[in-house]
């Protein structure tokens, strides 16, 4: 799934373009977080972490099955509009 196709996904799901691009935040890498609800940051390989904010500027790495979430762009975006339809 690209940003585009992510933005569609989640117009299905009630949420404007603005409101879908505000959750995420496309980081430079792990210290490049800010407060968005989700942070992609990138690692090895064109993997990417999903990093969860709280208001209180505390970050929380995503967990799939018992283990850190590690997956391409297009996996972070899913994972979203999963997240974001239950």
């Amino acid at each position: 799934m690209n940003h585009e196709q992510y933005v569609q996904r989640m117009a299905e799901l009630g949420y404007t373009r603005d409101g879908a691009e505000d959750l995420v935040w496309l980081a430079r890498d792990s210290s490049d977080l800010v407060l968005r609800t989700f942070n992609f940051a990138p690692t090895e390989n064109g993997l990417y972490e999903i990093w969860l904010s709280d208001e209180r500027d505390y970050f929380f790495r995503v967990r799939k099955a018992g283990r850190d979430f590690r997956g391409t762009l297009s996996e972070a975006y899913e994972w979203v509009v999963e997240d974001r339809s239950k």
